[in-house]
């Protein structure tokens, strides 16, 4: 039995069927890491995933509206890597998300920060399209070597100090990093202050 799958349910017999139970075991995962319940965490609300990749996570999250932003979406698209879900994917980077201020309520960010172009920029961005109270689940390999598709090398403390001011609500760190690459991988979930 394939590692993403839970306990009691086959592989399916299809690639299509088995990309599908790798992107709902990505959302599992993801409100696993936050400590929350998927339909809790997602339900009913405006989710954008920051860099999903092509494992589907916006596809599968049972969000009200699901957004990906990936710069690579088009070519994922071109070779058939997108599921056919309720997604919606913008081709922009994460420094530059074209959505209005305000208007999200969680974002995904795992696994990404440390390949962008700016991480400072790309959470700026995030703290743009929160809610206020919106939230914001975090997971990014620290204390690794900087790699070609990996150029940032970020530490705990620099991961903490680019949440600028948001208030973290849980914070786990991992002994094991995402990639192979070294390193360890933290876990933060954080909360955009109301406004006073």
């Amino acid at each position: 039995m394939p590692a993403f799958l839970p306990p009691g349910e086959e592989g399916a017999d299809s690639y299509e069927g088995l990309r599908w139970q790798i992107a709902r075991a990505e959302v599992r995962r993801v409100a696993l890491e936050a400590g929350a319940d998927e339909d809790e965490l997602f339900g009913g609300r405006v989710v954008v995933d920051v860099g999903p990749g092509p494992l589907g996570f916006p596809d599968a999250c049972p969000a009200r509206v699901s957004i990906g932003v990936e710069p690579l979406a088009e070519r994922f698209r071109e070779h058939g890597l997108l599921l056919d879900g309720h997604a919606i994917y913008l081709v922009a980077g994460a420094e530059s998300i074209p959505l209005v201020s305000e208007s999200v309520d969680v974002v995904v960010c795992r696994n990404s920060l440390d390949h962008v172009v700016s991480p400072p920029a790309a959470m700026a961005e995030v703290r743009r399209i929160l809610r206020p109270e919106g939230t914001l689940v975090l997971s990014v390999d620290v204390d690794h070597p900087a790699t070609s598709t990996e150029p940032h090398t970020l530490t705990l403390a620099t991961a903490r100090e680019l949440l600028g001011g948001m208030e973290v609500e849980r914070e786990e760190v991992h002994d094991r990093a995402h990639g192979g690459g070294g390193g360890r991988r933290v876990a933060i979930v954080a909360r955009r202050p109301a406004p006073a």
